[in-house]
């Protein structure tokens, strides 16, 4: 599991990192991307079988090298070390809500199963009361 870690807004990151956001040569910044995927249980039915569904979205980074202190007994020594600035926007995955997309199936029948799931969910617990 990974260790818990503070979640920024899109703004607060853009103040945080004004400077290498906007002088990337300074930074020696570069971007890079990771595809992360998004998955959902569809239940089955009698004449189905249960299934998974995961839609793939893409996050973007800026990896910037700054400087910083860093202490080494007992001394403040400056040092550099890189960091990743996420960058992504609702427009970078836009192409998964494109209607002429190859992911547009996948979209409808995850938002499907999402239903379905909490459905699911709600009528199981109204039976367990």
């Amino acid at each position: 599991m990974a260790p818990p870690v503070p979640v920024y807004s899109a703004e607060e990151t853009r103040l945080q990192y004004k400077d290498q956001l906007e002088n990337p040569q300074k930074y020696q910044c570069h971007l890079k991307s990771l595809t992360q995927h998004e998955c959902t249980f569809k239940a089955g039915t009698d004449t189905t079988s249960p299934q998974f569904i995961c839609l793939p979205f893409k996050r973007l980074f800026q990896r910037c090298l700054i400087p910083t202190l860093e202490q080494k007994n007992g001394k403040k020594i400056r040092a550099e070390k890189w960091i990743n600035i996420e960058v992504t926007q609702e427009s970078t995955n836009q192409d998964l809500l494109d209607e002429d997309s190859k992911y547009a199936k996948y979209v409808q029948d995850f938002l499907s199963a999402e239903k379905d799931l909490r459905d699911l969910m709600e009528k199981e617990a109204e039976l367990s009361t």
